[in-house]
């Protein structure tokens, strides 16, 4: 009789329940599985699913390691080959008035596949999110409109029960469906969302070729650019240096790129006295320009960043993450005593969802992807428990640094320090930009 092959259900279909999905498939030939996805939105194209993101060399090696290669062919749709002379992938910090901080050395390559070969250091790659997630689809039989609201787990297996009242049984089932995971909330109801007492605004902008030249007059081609201000406001501006086509009344003489935008500041900084409508994309935006001119000192950089704010569209369709103030968040998986294997997991977000400032959420669910896919290889009935341990052992560790790493860096930027504080500050910031960049090591890069 031919043995029933386990069932893995997947709750969510973002880069890194994707990418454990094409792992899993790949790795068919030394352990099959029958694989599920399942995910909340109608269709893929419910939520816009941008913003620029950060692809690092570890997040790309195991990209690639995961997916068939006729999708990895298909990774420059959504990471162009970088521009030679034009782009530097890489991050920059400047003062509130533009003067350069920090510049760590990051080794630049000419394609992901590049990127994903650097051994050493640190190697990165902009990417657009909401293609490379288009990218992954390719060949997913993702049920959507599948919306998980919680589980039963039995002695044989597990059943995951849906919103519109069905079920489905599976041997292991993995949460990867984000920061608010139902999965995670029965799994591990004690596990605390970290809160900073930071307002984030975050929005993509079509920004004209003028504008752009202004800000690489001032802070540099670096594509990932950031600045620290006196009172605790962060701004920071990625993109490519590319010109996107244009399906508007915009001057079709000049180009145009795509900007991913954020601003953040300490949210006891709000003013009681503004009314901000978080529904309303213009009313956010006048917000934060409002903030950025209470906050900010009059000078070129300022009125750069204004200027780029003032590209706000208007009106919102459905988006991935709409033009509104939302609290910053994180999780460290190992704030809690204990953490049960058993045949549910975590991965991603919903396990250790994490502040921007160092890029590094997309590439830990993709990490997680490759390591839960080589740990199941060795699965079978009797040793499930000892596949998910291995897999959460590495995860959780390697996750909970990363997680508390960049919670270090978001609190120091984002903390007051007044005119005196910042002269400190930011001489030590220098002294650490020019020790890296002596001995070409990076700070930043992860050690292992």
């Amino acid at each position: 009789m031919q043995q029933k092959l386990p069932t893995v259900i997947i709750v969510g279909a973002g880069l890194g329940g994707l990418t454990l999905y094409h792992a899993l498939i790949k790795n068919k030939d030394k352990k099959e599985f029958n694989v599920k996805i399942f995910d909340r939105e109608s269709s893929p194209q419910d939520r816009w699913q941008g913003y620029h993101i950060c692809i690092n060399n570890y997040g790309a090696r195991s990209l690639i390691n995961c997916i068939p290669s006729s999708i990895a062919l298909n990774l420059p749709i959504a990471m162009p080959n970088p521009v030679p002379n034009v782009e530097y992938h890489g991050f920059s910090l400047s003062d509130h008035t533009g003067n350069l901080l920090l510049r760590p050395p990051t080794k630049q390559a000419k394609d992901v596949f590049e990127v994903a070969n650097t051994s050493v250091g640190l190697s990165v790659i902009i990417t657009y999110r909401d293609k490379l997630r288009h990218v992954l689809l390719e060949n997913v039989p993702v049920q959507w409109g599948k919306k998980c609201i919680g589980y039963e787990e039995t002695d044989d297996g597990v059943w995951v029960l849906f919103e519109d009242d069905s079920k489905e049984f599976c041997d292991i089932l993995v949460g990867a469906d984000g920061i608010n995971s139902p999965v995670r909330k029965q799994k591990l109801p004690e596990l605390q969302i970290f809160d900073y007492g930071v307002t984030i605004i975050v929005t993509d902008v079509t920004a004209p070729k003028n504008l752009i030249d202004r800000l690489i007059k001032l802070n540099g081609n670096d594509t990932f650019q950031g600045t620290v201000g006196l009172n605790g406001e962060v701004t920071a501006t990625v993109l490519r240096f590319i010109p996107i086509e244009q399906n508007n009344d915009e001057d079709k003489s000049e180009s145009y790129y795509r900007t991913t935008i954020f601003f953040e500041y300490p949210t006891k900084l709000d003013d009681d006295q503004i009314n901000v409508d978080d529904n309303d994309p213009a009313s956010v935006a006048d917000h934060v320009k409002y903030m950025i001119r209470k906050l900010r000192p009059e000078c070129e950089l300022t009125n750069i960043i204004l200027e780029l704010w003032d590209l706000v569209p208007k009106t919102t369709s459905k988006t991935y993450n709409p033009t509104r103030r939302r609290k910053l968040q994180d999780i460290d998986p190992l704030s809690v005593n204990t953490w049960t294997s058993n045949r549910i997991t975590l991965l991603g977000d919903a396990a250790h969802a994490t502040s921007p400032v160092l890029a590094s959420g997309a590439n830990n669910a993709i990490q997680d992807a490759e390591v839960l896919s080589q740990a199941l290889l060795n699965y079978s009935s009797e040793n499930y428990i000892s596949c998910i341990k291995e897999y959460e052992t590495e995860m959780l560790k390697r996750s909970s640094a990363d997680v508390l790493n960049s919670r270090f860096i978001e609190l120091k930027q984002t903390s007051p320090v007044g005119y005196i504080g910042s002269i400190f500050r930011n001489n030590f910031i220098k002294i650490s930009n020019f020790t890296m960049n002596l001995f070409d090591y990076n700070f930043l890069a992860r050690k292992n």
